[in-house]
């Protein structure tokens, strides 16, 4: 029996894909390429130095069956078992949302945010470091990239909180992998943090923000790769962003900062809600395609005034 290579399963697999997808597979041959990876357990340097070597039989059995549901349209992620985001590496699984590239503009924003907070003294007069709040986290993306980014930063604290316990594990297990320190705890958004109230300086959340009615436009990658609860709004679209606004002023110090990611057609409706909720420097902040993806807005103090107005 004539054993074909890894690079000829490569070039074999692309053209599967190809033919299961046509133009909508932007780089077939990467993907072939990882799950190659996946599938016989090498990096890519190892692949590209064994590339003309055969492969055995329960690996081959094992890259076509990772092919197959590839081309049916399981995302990559779920396949390979992890992905890269921003400055980490995280392990992704059926049940956990899936971190997308623009959110890794969101824990830009985060990181600087929480430099420049750093470098400034504390407005409410009382000491300490930065603390970071991410809500909504799925796989710890946002917190876990953000605190490998600031490592070699003195006294920044990261925390992290989702509803979903199967994610809450999985976002444990990245902070780990990626040797950070990040305190993540299963949370109805700010349930699990009452010893934060005051005293957080950045809070971020890519929160659901799909309205149900829109769930047949999602494609089938999505709905094959995202749970429901990590997806849709029950409210509409914009539900989660006014919670954590509203209730956010209790955790958010004086100059805190808030950054939400949301859809692309929201931007006026979050930014009004955040208005309305009594920050300041409201502003949008586009994607990478340059599209309203982030609403970003600092919170002046005196919460207590906007809760009894709420």
């Amino acid at each position: 029996m004539t054993h074909q290579t890894l690079k000829e399963l490569v070039d074999a697999g692309a053209q599967r894909l190809v033919e299961a997808a046509g133009d909508a597979r932007e780089n077939p041959r990467h993907e072939a390429r990882l799950l190659m990876q996946a599938a016989v357990g090498l990096d890519r340097g190892r692949m590209i130095v064994q590339s003309d070597e055969p492969i055995g039989q329960a690996e081959m059995a094992r890259f076509w069956d990772m092919v197959g549901d590839r081309s049916r349209g399981v995302p990559l992620q779920l396949i390979v078992g992890e992905t890269a985001f921003h400055n980490v590496t995280l392990q992704v699984e059926d049940g956990v949302f899936i971190p997308r590239p623009e959110t890794e503009l969101l824990v830009e924003e985060v990181v600087n945010a929480a430099r420049q907070r750093g470098r400034e003294q504390p407005r409410d007069g009382r000491p300490g470091g930065v603390q970071i709040l991410d809500l909504c986290t799925g796989t710890g993306a946002v917190a876990v990239a953000a605190a490998a980014a600031l490592r070699d930063e003195r006294r920044v604290a990261v925390s992290a909180g989702d509803w979903n316990p199967r994610a809450v594990r999985v976002a444990r297990r990245n902070a780990r992998r990626n040797h950070v320190d990040v305190d993540v705890r299963r949370s109805d958004l700010f349930s699990a943090f009452a010893q934060l109230e005051g005293s957080v300086d950045v809070l971020a959340s890519n929160p659901p923000y799909i309205a149900p009615s829109e769930a047949e436009s999602l494609s089938l990658e999505v709905r094959l790769g995202d749970p429901k609860e990590a997806l849709f709004d029950p409210e509409g679209g914009t539900g989660f962003h006014r919670r954590i606004a509203r209730r956010g002023r209790a955790f958010l110090r004086a100059g805190g900062t808030l950054i939400l990611e949301m859809g692309e057609t929201q931007g006026a409706e979050v930014m009004a809600l955040v208005e309305e909720a009594g920050y300041t420097e409201v502003r949008t902040l586009p994607d990478l395609a340059g599209r309203d993806r982030f609403v970003r807005a600092v919170w002046p103090g005196g919460e207590n005034q906007w809760m009894r107005s709420s």
